[in-house]
């Protein structure tokens, strides 16, 4: 008959086991929907890239507060981007910038309370 601590580490590794597996089919599921960043979203309605590169910033901002009060304050998904080369970055820097599934409201309805690319954003 096993012991108690041998009763233990077999519940431990069947757990582990357990939830790794269920962590690799999220993956699996989370890697097939395509995520889109601000820019690239902008780009998408038809903003020039001076534009996107002076407005981005402050339509990320209306997009991320539709986002959390979508999903009662939680963040979006986050990525690293590189930046454009400026002074003392001359290859860039990496920044975090969050990403967005293409279909999310939130996109749209960010853009739309922002007065710089509401007029991108389609009629509904």
């Amino acid at each position: 008959m096993p012991n108690a601590r041998a009763l233990r580490r077999a519940h431990r590794r069947t757990a582990t086991a357990e939830l790794r597996n269920r962590r690799r089919a999220n993956r699996e599921h989370r890697d097939l929907t395509e995520r889109i960043k601000v820019s690239e979203f902008l780009t998408i309605l038809g903003m020039e890239e001076s534009d996107v590169d002076r407005y981005g910033s402050v339509a990320g901002r209306y997009i991320v507060s539709e986002y959390r009060a979508a999903h009662h304050g939680h963040q979006p998904r986050q990525t690293r981007k590189r930046t454009k080369p400026c002074k003392g970055y001359p290859k860039g820097r990496w920044i975090k910038v969050f990403v967005y599934p293409l279909a999310h409201p939130a996109l749209l309805a960010g853009c739309a309370k922002y007065k710089r690319t509401a007029d991108y954003v389609p009629a509904a």
